[in-house]
């Protein structure tokens, strides 16, 4: 878990200020920013854990906020990932989910993408939780997420699939490509909803309105899809948010309660008997994400950690 909050030493920079006197409980170091093409040869990225951001030169909208550090991966590793951007054909989602967008944005004649880096210490759910900070403060300074994140592509541009066995022993994987017609990933992303200041349990939460709590058995008498918040029962911290088809999901969530050794599963059945709070919504998938990660961030912001089953798989 990162370290809690205080005044910034010299040279760092708050990840965020979000209005309202709220601050990260943690601060980052960003490096200058260097030009991708490079960055991807490794020049001037940490070999350590961190987060990342990539924009055009000297723009003020970032394309896209990453993260990585689990087991050995670095963000030198990480960056070299993304040489398919230069590639003449549009890379795969393997092994970099935005390589296809980047490429995109390339293949318009955006040449000055760069990067800049933030190491950071400590396990995954904490840089995990950092991302969602990061990405929380662009949404709230210029009401937009990064152009990129959350499965966005440049308008006039198909992605290109996964590429792992599975989808290539199916016959399905293929290179995205220019496209005339629309998909779902060229629509706009939603701002932020609301402040993210308020308690976690709060019926307005991030400028929702949010039902009553009820045990999470109550969710499954019919589907519905929106955001919902998980909580033990008569406890006041969260313990998971999440998005999708809620019936769907705690159905998912129970059944890794009860799968022996499940990470995510344990810390769910020591809180039992879980209690839902949920909020519906047309929202297309990748604005979903991104409310989602607003719910995480202000979970961050104002209990100092993300919740407690988060990113536990």
């Amino acid at each position: 878990m990162g370290p809690p909050g205080g005044a910034p030493a010299a040279g760092e920079v708050r990840v965020s200020s979000l209005g309202d006197g709220w601050t990260t409980p943690a601060t980052l170091r960003w490096t200058e920013w260097v030009p991708l093409a490079a960055a991807v040869r490794g020049i001037g990225v940490p070999a350590e854990p961190g987060l990342y951001r990539l924009r055009r030169r000297s723009a003020s909208l970032l394309a896209y906020i990453g993260q990585t550090g689990s087991g050995t991966m670095t963000l030198r590793k990480r960056m070299a990932m993304l040489r398919g951007v230069f590639g003449p054909e549009m890379p795969y989602r393997d092994p970099h989910t935005a390589g296809p967008a980047l490429w995109a944005m390339r293949h318009q004649g955006h040449d000055d993408l760069e990067a800049s880096f933030a190491v950071v210490a400590g396990d995954t759910p904490w840089r995990k939780g950092l991302e969602a900070v990061a990405l929380a403060e662009h949404r709230q300074g210029h009401r937009c997420s990064p152009s990129v994140n959350f499965g966005r592509m440049p308008k006039g541009y198909r992605m290109s699939s996964a590429n792992n066995a599975l989808i290539v022993a199916a016959g399905r994987r293929f290179r995205g490509t220019v496209i005339d017609d629309d998909n779902p990933s060229h629509l706009a992303g939603v701002p932020p909803a609301g402040p993210l200041d308020r308690s976690v349990t709060a019926e307005d939460w991030c400028g929702h309105w949010w039902t009553s709590w009820r045990l999470a058995t109550a969710a499954l008498e019919e589907p519905r899809a929106g955001l919902y918040r998980l909580r033990g029962h008569g406890r006041q911290g969260l313990v998971y948010v999440g998005e999708g088809v809620i019936v769907d999901r705690v159905r998912a969530h129970v059944a890794k309660m009860r799968a022996p050794g499940h990470a995510q599963g344990r810390v769910l059945a020591l809180v039992a008997p879980l209690e839902i709070s949920w909020v519906e919504g047309t929202w297309e998938h990748h604005q979903r994400l991104e409310l989602e990660n607003d719910l995480i961030a202000a979970h961050v912001l104002v209990e100092g950690r993300p919740p407690l089953a988060q990113f536990l798989g």
